[in-house]
């Protein structure tokens, strides 16, 4: 997605972020630019925007190493398409609490350069947050959650799991927003819910069943049914501290970023 223009670009902008900063807010100032290296560990990234006029939607698991290298699994939608791919890349530094990630994707996407480079916000103890999403084709940021040690089992759903999330339906060729509300009810792996939409304001209330498939890796995919004998199809990402699960939509016509929160 990013040139290596781009990313020049990118460390530029790191390098000169606040100038002048110090001498009307020294103490500010200090609390800004200062923090630890960034942090090893393994994080589930997430966002929403824009590509090329379409709206886009990424879900990754990302493991960053201490020597600044990263690895990890990607399920993107751009549009009505769908692509999952593994990627590397490496993490570069800053004196100011910012750093620029850089990955490279394994799969060969013809007419694409297959790179992606972000500007990220780490937290004092260099921990990635926030970032943006350097390239000219894209408007679109991304949110960091920490992915706790451990292998994952559907068991850590079990009990109540509630979510709030907006997304866009390719309706009358076009696309318009929904929005969708859940209480769901997980026992092993499956599901039961009821969900309240709307889609381009067409109000709707639906009860609909679920499985789970997942990999000790946290990593899996779920179909789910409602009442009316629709289907629905996800990626899925489950937080290994049994916080709730993150998921992408991969049916064309509806492009839904998810994050479920578990009730305890």
């Amino acid at each position: 997605m990013a040139s290596p223009r781009a990313l020049h670009a990118a460390l530029a902008f790191c390098a000169g972020l606040m100038p002048g900063a110090a001498a009307a807010e020294p103490s500010a100032a200090a609390a800004l630019v200062q923090c630890k290296a960034p942090a090893a560990g393994t994080f589930v990234v997430l966002g929403s925007g824009q590509h090329r006029g379409e709206p886009t939607a990424l879900l990754m698991q990302e493991r960053w190493l201490p020597d600044g290298r990263i690895e990890g699994v990607r399920y993107l939608r751009e549009g009505r398409r769908f692509r999952e791919d593994r990627y590397s890349g490496q993490v570069k530094a800053d004196a100011n609490c910012w750093a620029v990630v850089e990955r490279q994707s394994s799969v060969a996407v013809k007419g694409e350069s297959g790179a992606m480079g972000e500007v990220v916000a780490l937290d004092q103890q260099g921990r990635p947050r926030v970032s943006l999403v350097v390239s000219p084709s894209e408007v679109l940021s991304l949110r960091y959650v920490a992915q706790a040690p451990g292998a994952c089992r559907p068991e850590q759903l079990d009990g109540l799991v509630t979510s709030q999330q907006q997304g866009q339906s390719w309706l009358a060729d076009r696309w318009q927003p929904n929005a969708v509300v859940q209480r769901e009810w997980w026992q092993g792996g499956a599901v039961q819910g009821l969900a309240v939409s709307s889609y381009a304001g067409r109000q709707d209330k639906v009860t609909y069943s679920g499985s789970l498939q997942l990999g000790a890796d946290c990593l899996g995919s779920m179909t789910q049914r409602d009442a009316a004998g629709a289907s629905y199809n996800y990626k899925v990402v489950l937080l290994a501290n049994g916080g709730g699960y993150v998921y992408l939509q991969t049916d064309p016509d509806d492009l839904t970023l998810g994050l479920l929160q578990h009730q305890r």
